[in-house]
């Protein structure tokens, strides 16, 4: 039975998209020694002051103003320096970077304009990877970090909040965990009554960075202040947020705690959150929390296991343009599967496995290996299991689960029957542990 690892992959790829949010606005030019500083985002916190004001609206972000570029004006000048110690900032001339970065501060820490002082919170982050990679002071680090993190914790313009979010998140980089929650803590106090949707999403990826700090039973917890928060929210963005902390709820109580009914009533309630947004860019959800359920239900609930596979492949099958999904070659194959378990006629399923997914190099030893088993309860298939293990060799069963054959199998009345399925089974999974094995040592 094929599984997709699905609210592993939502959850650790919103936490990196929150990461690598946090950029370096005006640096002209990016090098690879900077990529840490200006992708890295990691989530610290200051001492602020949570304000009883922060459900007010705050002054939005408005299209940057073109940049001056006539001689002898500041915004020409700074961006004349910035681009000078860009080019210095390299592990033989970061002294000489370290003195310009100190100038352009001296020159804007007084002004009010936002783009220069997006300017200046740039000279304070590169100044901060040149203590950390080339000094390896940590604390200096830390030191440029507060600059920013004390120049804009109270500001109401939303690109200032940003730069005190980035600096934040790259100070707790350089933490230990507990430091690193506080930090989360005062970021998501702060920003969780805006109604700014990037300062909500940056709310969310505090709460999903520290969830990774905490122990399971914390992290249900943190999953729902975010279901929470976002529950009755109309932006598409938020929406996504949502998605992310059900999906993850979802596999925690699963996997973690072993409470299928309520994983599956998340899924429900995903599947029910989302129908309507499925022209909006969430059908993909649906689809997924529709296979999450379906695999849940296997083994007490074939049947309607099976109905929610077919479901799924006419989805599939309505969009299809071209290229084979994975949640339509898993649907069928898992279909296969279970008509065998049940003893229903998988004829139809087999059909749209000819039809579209022969081509596909890893489908034909699960659906030959199928076939096996299907024919093992009648006849000997020792023929067909020796070609089967010299075609498929270096063939490795990737998110197959056995359990459910085990049980069907353990299920049989006929002796016979079940001991020559067992053997054939248990060849299977060997070959499923060999090539296991294979991929550790050779990584």
């Amino acid at each position: 039975m094929l599984k997709i690892f699905l609210p592993l992959t939502v959850i650790t790829l919103s936490v990196l998209i929150g990461i690598n949010s946090c950029s370096l606005d005006n640096s002209s030019k990016e090098t690879n020694k900077k990529e840490l500083t200006k992708s890295t985002k990691i989530i610290t916190e200051e001492e602020i002051p949570y304000q009883d004001s922060l459900d007010e609206e705050i002054e939005p972000i408005t299209a940057p103003k073109e940049k001056i570029v006539q001689k002898n004006t500041i915004y020409s000048e700074i961006e004349s320096l910035l681009e000078k110690a860009d080019e210095l900032t390299t592990p033989k001339n970061y002294k000489k970077a370290l003195i310009i970065y100190d100038e352009i501060i001296k020159k804007l820490e007084n002004r009010n304009e936002v783009e220069l002082l997006k300017n200046l919170s740039s000279a304070y982050f590169f100044k901060a990877y040149i203590f950390k990679n080339y000094l390896q002071n940590e604390e200096r680090a830390i030191e440029s970090y507060n600059k920013v993190i004390e120049k804009f914790e109270n500001s109401k313009k939303e690109e200032l909040l940003t730069l005190y979010y980035n600096a934040q998140i790259l100070k707790a980089y350089l933490l230990g965990s507990n430091e690193s929650i506080d930090i989360y803590d005062e970021i998501i106090n702060k920003f969780k009554n805006f109604k700014s949707t990037n300062l909500l999403k940056k709310f969310a990826s505090a709460q999903f960075a520290k969830s990774h700090l905490l122990k399971n039973e914390d992290k249900i917890e943190i999953y729902d202040e975010i279901i929470d928060r976002f529950k009755n929210s109309t932006d598409k963005e938020l929406l996504k947020e949502l998605s992310t902390a059900q999906f993850a709820k979802a596999y925690l109580v699963n996997d973690c705690f072993q409470n299928r009914q309520d994983a599956i009533d998340v899924y429900d309630e995903i599947i029910e959150r989302f129908k309507p947004y499925e022209k909006d860019g969430f059908r993909q959800e649906v689809t997924d929390a529709l296979f999450a359920k379906s695999f849940l239900l296997m083994g007490d609930y074939n049947q309607e296991s099976m109905e929610i596979f077919d479901e799924i492949i006419d989805r599939c099958k309505s969009c299809q343009e071209g290229a084979i999904t994975q949640d339509f070659e898993y649907s069928v194959i898992n279909n296969i599967e279970l008509a065998l378990i049940t003893n229903c006629d998988d004829t139809k399923y087999r059909d749209l496995a000819k039809e579209h997914l022969s081509q596909l190099e890893d489908t034909e030893p699960q659906l030959e290996m199928l076939a096996i088993l299907r024919n093992a309860q009648d006849l000997n298939q020792d023929e067909a299991m020796q070609k089967w293990k010299n075609q498929y060799k270096d063939f490795h069963f990737e998110n197959w689960s056995f359990e459910e054959l085990k049980k069907w199998n353990n299920r049989m009345e006929d002796s016979e029957q079940r001991k020559r399925i067992k053997s054939y089974l248990d060849e299977f999974i060997s070959h499923s542990s060999i090539e296991n094995d294979k991929s550790i040592h050779t990584s």
